[in-house]
């Protein structure tokens, strides 16, 4: 008689309970919620924080009325980082062996970067004014460190040591900030470096040989879009109309 017995194995109860649980939601309607779960945990990109060469020039003539060592290091570091384009890491490494000035040029010899794949360092170029702020700046740093034991540019107070890469972007940030660019880093300096020149109409390979960049796609992730690189001359309007803008081959 047991024979007879229909037999449901406990497995069989449980998988049927299960897919007769399930019937009602094959109903319902599957809302898109994996593209705005994605879009919720890819926030936008905070935008930089622009330096220009007017914050440059802030920087400078603070140094230049204050005559502090401190003041007259971090003007030249900001001077360096944005005609040179030096990362914190590279600013770090520069030595004043490798500062040399040859009339109107200054070459900065960066002995190890990204670009160098052979090792043998990389030499940037700029110009500037002899007698300039930014000269007498350079020399007057170089005397307040001719004593010292340190043979690197950036140095502490005392000429004692290197700064650090830390220290530099520190230095970097609180000057920014004096002029009036609280939240930018010394990565701007490079950034606002490579505008520059791109509006002055230097060409993307240009820029790129003397920022030390090792593509032309790294590069132009840096570069915003203005007039002057499509080809287009810009004009600014005044009180007496239209003035074109001539664009200038100094740095």
């Amino acid at each position: 008689m047991l024979m007879d017995m229909p037999y449901r194995s406990k497995a069989t109860s449980t998988a049927k309970a299960y897919r007769e649980g399930e019937e009602p939601s094959k109903k319902r309607v599957v809302l898109p919620t994996r593209d705005a779960k994605r879009r919720l945990e890819c926030p936008v990109k905070k935008k930089p924080i622009e330096v220009t060469i007017e914050d440059v020039e802030k920087i400078t003539q603070i140094a230049m009325q204050s005559n502090s060592p401190t003041c007259d290091r971090d003007a030249l570091l900001a001077i360096l980082s944005f005609h040179v384009m030096l990362r914190a890491s590279e600013a770090e490494e520069i030595r004043w062996d490798d500062v040399i000035q040859s009339g109107d040029l200054i070459e900065v010899v960066v002995k190890r970067t990204k670009n160098d794949q052979m090792g043998l360092g990389r030499s940037s170029f700029f110009h500037y004014t002899p007698g300039s702020d930014a000269d007498i700046l350079m020399c007057r740093w170089r005397l307040r460190n001719k004593k010292r034991t340190c043979e690197y540019v950036f140095s502490n107070a005392d000429g004692s040591r290197r700064l650090t890469e830390q220290s530099i972007s520190a230095a970097a940030t609180k000057m920014l900030k004096l002029v009036g660019k609280a939240g930018a880093t010394h990565h701007g300096f490079r950034r606002g470096g490579a505008n520059h020149l791109r509006a002055q109409g230097h060409s993307l390979e240009e820029i790129r040989t003397r920022g030390r960049w090792r593509s032309m796609t790294g590069l132009q992730r840096y570069l915003k879009d203005i007039p002057e690189a499509q080809g287009c001359k810009s004009t600014m309007r005044t009180r007496g109309g239209l003035e074109e803008l001539e664009e200038s081959d100094e740095e």
